[in-house]
């Protein structure tokens, strides 16, 4: 509860982010206060805008501030008579750069960069003036998204496996999150340390030790429960997968296929595998396109296909027993001059990546020669062709093969 005066009005919370309180209007006058974005990052920069609205008196100060219990402190003061003033903040000795702030059309903004966490709390735009006082609050919330886990094997013995999560980066307080291959959550068998650094980010380093008949693939997720956001890695431990891993492979029986202009070609890819990891995609792209031209997730009665709209009578791939033998080559139709490059073939899973690259190259093969005798004073010959790509080489030879090139 805000007070001012006998006039008082109870804030209302927005969606994680900030609330605005507008008080007693005067003489058609109000404040409030908006901030971009709603929930900014650890290392982002942040805007904070107070609108002055209405009947803007004629000489004003506005002065934005972080409300402290101890001491208010000031990030930018406005003084209309002198074109304004920017004020240092004398709590932020970490910070490589200032706030900056600066007054325009009834705006007065301030930026924040980069944001840590220090930096969550209260802000008050405070505007003064003729007589009259307003003023605006938000609430700042800040989250950290922090780093991916580094997940590794730290022991094995006594047919247990001993795992260690570690990140670092986060706030508010993260949840972690252990699953075994069938998706179960086994998170109560971790020992989960978080603790604060000295930035006020949480740091977790979690410890999980498993039977090694007791799953083949273990996953560990770091949750931001603010953002609903999360990072996970994924292991394999147990022998058995790691064999399944390294055995894995994509390969070709060319890797450079030559193609003639207006045919169709095959590029070559081939999966070798005996068993078919779990959310495992084949795709396949160009190599400068970073948009893949489609895919195929084979799994099971969830398999899936996708083509790119512009490749939908360009490519096709192979299905039924061709691709159960590990077939996954791309068919190219009517090739033109612009469809030569590199093109990538590749299987990726949450525990591997294999790729192989097929370069296509033209040859465009023509027609027939046409010799046409020019016969005036001197015997004149003409040769022409046409439909041959790259460009080709020629040459002239008489009946005994000898050039006549000169």
């Amino acid at each position: 509860m805000v007070t001012t005066g006998t006039f008082s009005v109870l804030g209302t919370v927005t969606a994680y982010f900030y609330h605005t309180l507008c008080f007693k209007q005067t003489d058609g006058f109000t404040v409030t206060v908006h901030a971009d974005p709603e929930v900014p990052l650890i290392g982002q920069g942040l805007m904070l805008s107070c609108h002055l609205i209405g009947k803007i008196p004629t000489n004003f100060q506005v002065h934005w501030y972080k409300w402290e219990r101890n001491k208010n402190m000031t990030l930018y003061f406005y003084n209309s008579t002198s074109n304004g003033s920017e004020l240092v903040r004398a709590w932020d000795e970490h910070r490589s750069i200032t706030p900056k702030g600066w007054y325009e059309n009834g705006i007065v903004k301030v930026r924040l960069f980069p944001v840590q966490a220090e930096d969550r709390g209260q802000y008050v735009c405070a505007v003064t003036g003729d007589n009259v006082y307003q003023e605006a609050i938000a609430e700042v919330i800040i989250a950290g998204f922090g780093s991916t886990p580094r997940l590794i094997i730290e022991q094995q013995q006594n047919n247990s496996t001993t795992l260690r999560c570690t990140s670092h980066g986060w706030y508010p307080l993260p949840e972690v999150l252990w699953t075994d291959s069938t998706g179960q959550n086994i998170s109560t068998m971790a020992e989960t340390r978080i603790q604060k650094s000295v930035t006020e980010l949480y740091e977790i380093d979690s410890t999980l030790r498993v039977a090694d008949i007791a799953s083949d693939i273990i996953s560990c997720t770091v949750i931001n429960p603010l953002l609903k956001k999360h990072r996970e890695n994924v292991i394999a431990i147990s022998v058995r997968v790691q064999h399944r891993v390294k055995s894995l492979n994509v390969e070709a029986e060319h890797e450079t296929i030559t193609a003639v202009i207006g045919e169709n070609i095959i590029l070559p890819c081939r999966l070798i595998t005996k068993h078919v990891p779990p959310s495992m995609e084949l795709q396949w792209r160009k190599e400068d396109d970073k948009c893949p031209m489609g895919y195929l997730s084979p799994n099971g009665s969830n398999s899936r296909e996708w083509l790119r709209k512009e490749y939908e009578k360009k490519a096709e791939v192979f299905k039924g027993k061709e691709f159960g033998k590990g077939n996954i080559s791309l068919k190219l139709n009517n090739i033109q001059v612009e469809d030569t490059g590199k093109y990538i073939c590749s299987a990726t899973s949450n525990i591997f990546h294999r790729e192989i690259i097929i370069e296509v190259v033209f040859g465009g093969v023509g027609n027939e020669t046409s010799l046409q005798v020019h016969q005036q004073k001197i015997c004149g010959y003409e040769c022409k062709w046409t439909g041959w790509y790259p460009k080709p080489r020629f040459s002239w030879r008489n009946h005994k093969g000898e050039s006549l090139n000169s």
